[in-house]
This record gives structure tokens, sequence and C-alpha cells, in this order.
């Protein structure tokens, strides 16, 4: 997880805490038999604690399967947690509406483990790319699609590679496409699920 670096007020001292991560839980239902009854539970994350301060980096270490992407997707309220608390800037992310939720959404993006799971088969890669910055009235137009070969550019793609489909890229591409959707917004925290695994 990375919180961009940004330029910091004379005499500020220690950056701002961005996220704040108290006793998360995620657990699963461990179900059995053709009622499905539950049994048990799977305590995929259980009681994590951290927190990261504008312009930190935080690497989560840990063997296949421990927990390590459930953790990185409930920090960003994509599944909802057991229990505990995720504080976004202050702001407890599992209480948000929709509205808020929006807003926060813009702040907070994600790098997939999976490049081709995360990009629309059916969309071109400029639009997959500008779709948030559309959403979010950042950009529209010319300049949108100059902002989108921007970042494809940035990514270590061509700029032509906008009018191409996933399926035309390599597993390491697909996985630039990703990162340069996560990029557009500018966002305050970026959560990476290992981001260079297919480069």
């Amino acid at each position: 997880m990375v919180a961009p670096a940004q330029e910091s007020p004379k005499h500020s001292g220690e950056q701002p805490v961005i996220l704040d991560v108290r006793d998360l839980h995620m657990h699963f239902p461990i179900r059995k038999g053709v009622l499905q009854r539950v049994i048990g539970q799977h305590k995929a994350v259980d009681g994590v604690s951290f927190k990261i301060r504008r312009g930190e980096t935080l690497g989560l270490v840990g063997e296949s399967g421990c927990g390590k992407t459930t953790v990185g997707r409930t920090v960003l309220a994509l599944q909802q947690a057991t229990s505990g608390q995720v504080l976004f800037e202050g702001k407890d992310v599992f209480r948000q509406n929709a509205a808020d939720m929006r807003r926060i959404r813009r702040d907070m993006q994600i790098i997939f483990q999976d490049p081709g799971g995360s990009l629309n088969p059916r969309m071109r890669v400029g639009r997959i790319v500008g779709e948030p910055l559309e959403v979010h009235g950042i950009a529209t137009g010319d300049a949108l699609r100059e902002r989108v070969e921007d970042l494809l550019e940035q990514c270590g793609l061509w700029r032509a590679a906008a009018d191409r489909y996933p399926h035309e890229f390599s597993g390491g591409q697909k996985q630039r496409i990703g990162i340069a959707r996560a990029l557009g917004l500018q966002p305050k925290l970026i959560v990476c699920d290992e981001p260079t695994s297919a480069l």
C-alpha cells in the first residue's frame, strides 16, 4: 500500500496519518452438507492493526492464502469486514453512505493481482483507463483522450494502445493498464496487490 507524498507545509513535523486500520477481522463461514449449514469460521484476517502516514509505504508479507489480498480489499471497503475499523483521513469507510464513499474512492485506488480479471474484455483500453476520470468529472473529450494516452505512456505502453482491447495484450501489458487506471485519479492511497507479478 502506498500513500503518495505531497508537498508538506514548513514546520509541519510528522506527516498526518492517512490510513488507520484498527483490529480488523474478516471471517468467512465454513458450510457443509446439503443444507449448507455453517459449521465454523475461516479466519482470513484476525485482528490486524496498522497506520500509514502520508508518503509512507507499507508492505504486507506472508505466504499464499494468508489474507494479504483480503486485507487490501477490506481496507477499500470492497468487502465488508466482520469487525474492526478502517479510518481514511479520519473517516470510517464502513460507515459512509454511497455518495460519501464515492468521494472517498477517488482518493483510494487498487492495482489488482490478476490484471486480466480486473479489465472488462468488452471495453477498449482507453475507456478502461478513462472511465474513472470521466465518472469523477476530471476530464472529458479531447482532454480525457490526452490524459489517457499520457498515462499509458508513463506506464510503458504506447499511446495507440488506447484503441485496443485487453485480449490483445500480454499479462505484463495488462498489468500496466491496471496501473495506469489506478494512477489516473492521482489518489492519496494506492493498494498494490502484487502489482509487478505479471511484469
